[in-house]
């Protein structure tokens, strides 16, 4: 049991710093989506169901802390840590690439998920403004920051959570 005591305040902490913290360190008005490269790292070290059990924890805690409709963010995530899952493997064996293309797919889908959430809750959306001035670019630099965030999950795997976690 001690990998979800670990778990559990990282995400935390991880969507606090998201929340709070990042849209201050914004560069034409994009920045990086942390809980989105976690969780995509983590998926793809361990498999989809790992990658949507971090996705779940990691997306309740933003929600907790934004002001969009509760499960914006879970559902997101939930879709981002499964859906990266299923590179698992060949995704870090294959080619350097496809870590960054699984990324850069899963922050495409993390967004277009979080929007649909909001556009069903009545809010407007402009969608293609909104694909090409932030959707876009936010998936490119998670893209580019992959590589050290997914070292950094490779590491914590090794050394912290090696068994499967059990709930």
């Amino acid at each position: 049991m001690v990998t979800i005591y670990l778990v559990v305040p990282v995400l935390v902490v991880i969507a606090l710093v998201q929340a709070t913290v990042m849209p201050h360190v914004a560069v034409w008005g994009i920045f990086p989506d942390l809980p989105v490269l976690l969780v995509s790292s983590w998926g793809l070290l361990r498999g989809p169901g790992e990658g949507a059990v971090w996705g779940f924890i990691a997306g309740a805690a933003l929600d907790l802390l934004s002001g969009a409709p509760f499960g914006a963010a879970t559902l997101a995530l939930i879709a981002v840590g499964a859906t990266a899952g299923l590179a698992k493997g060949s995704a870090l064996q294959a080619h350097v690439a496809l870590p960054l293309l699984t990324v850069f797919l899963a922050s495409i889908l993390y967004d277009l998920v979080f929007l649909f959430v909001l556009r069903v809750a009545g809010d407007t959306v402009v969608w293609v403004d909104s694909f090409v001035r932030i959707i876009l670019p936010s998936a490119v630099l998670n893209a580019v920051l992959i590589p050290p965030v997914l070292g950094l999950m490779r590491w914590l795997d090794n050394r912290y959570l090696r068994e499967e976690m059990e709930w």
